[in-house]
């Protein structure tokens, strides 16, 4: 019976299991890295494949996914005479961000332990530091 429930997966819920799966997640970071490595140029599609030893289709799905998240930008282009893509990174725009003034006295700023701290090692609710700052306050 497991067979038969193997055999009737649709090839859309396997290209799913695929896209979760941690070597197509490895993948994903290879192309991301080739395609940043190839600069403002840009990489053709098939030399980025060939490259990565990916067929089209993987590679493809690789692509579109990555480029819905807005990490690279596939533009069209005619190259002797055949249509074919080029891949390059998407140059994001840096906004300023202005921190306002008083965050510059929030001791959390500073704190050797923030990096524990925001990753739940430890407890920021029994600080001493920021209970006396709030204190203060």
């Amino acid at each position: 019976m497991a067979s038969r429930s193997k055999a009737s997966l649709s090839e859309e819920s396997i290209e799913k299991l695929e896209e979760t799966s941690v070597q197509f997640e490895l993948l994903e970071r290879k192309v991301l890295e080739a395609v940043k490595e190839s600069g403002e140029a840009g990489i053709l599609q098939k030399e980025l494949w060939k490259r990565l030893s990916l067929d089209s289709r993987r590679g493809l799905r690789i692509i579109r996914k990555l480029e819905e998240q807005g990490l690279i930008l596939r533009e069209q282009v005619i190259l002797h005479g055949r249509k074919t893509y080029i891949v390059r990174p998407a140059l994001k725009l840096k906004k300023e961000v202005i921190i306002p003034d008083f965050l510059d006295e929030v001791p959390c700023f500073y704190c050797p332990s923030l990096a524990k701290c925001a990753s739940g090692e430890v407890d920021f609710h029994n600080c001493p530091t920021l209970k006396r700052w709030l204190a203060n306050e």
